[in-house]
């Protein structure tokens, strides 16, 4: 017949402190890790909503672009607007000045003096979106004329003198 031996009396239980501790330390990495994950959800979606704000601010310049009064020679002028575009919260306000009082610019350097001449037009455009999301956008244009010659603007593309 064998005999046993059993040492019982010499296990101190060590496995379950290097098990628990080994726990401890992948529960810690995974919460790093979700953490980490989530911050970066996070700023992807506050770049996203600033793009949409850009985008937004984008489409307030070609709507001013389009209007049909706004680049009018004959009195001086602030024309401003606010839209929503239609996208989530996005909306986009714009104001088209021309802040040189309806006195035609003198023509750029190196041009045909007296000529022609040129009226200036700013057009400022601001997009906000979720999250705060703000963009500011300016758009600046001459419309070159015939020196000594008013005229009346369609659009920014259709003028007539």
């Amino acid at each position: 017949m064998r005999s046993y031996n059993f040492q019982s009396n010499r296990q101190t239980g060590s496995a379950l402190v290097v098990g628990l501790i080994l726990l401890v330390a992948v529960t810690l990495m995974a919460v790093s890790s979700m953490n980490t994950a989530s911050l970066d959800l996070i700023m992807s979606g506050n770049e996203q909503f600033h793009s949409r704000a850009f985008q937004s601010a984008e489409a307030g310049i070609e709507a001013a672009l389009k209007t049909g009064n706004a680049f009018d020679t004959s009195k001086d002028f602030t024309l401003a607007s606010e839209v929503t575009t239609g996208v989530g919260d996005d909306t986009y306000t714009f104001g088209v000045t021309r802040p040189t009082s309806g006195v035609p610019s003198p023509p750029p350097s190196g041009t045909s003096e007296g000529t022609f001449a040129a009226y200036y037009f700013r057009i400022a455009s601001t997009g906000t979106s979720q999250r705060g999301a703000v963009s500011v956008n300016t758009q600046e244009l001459y419309e070159v004329v015939k020196a000594g010659t008013e005229f009346t603007c369609q659009s920014a593309w259709s003028c007539s003198l």
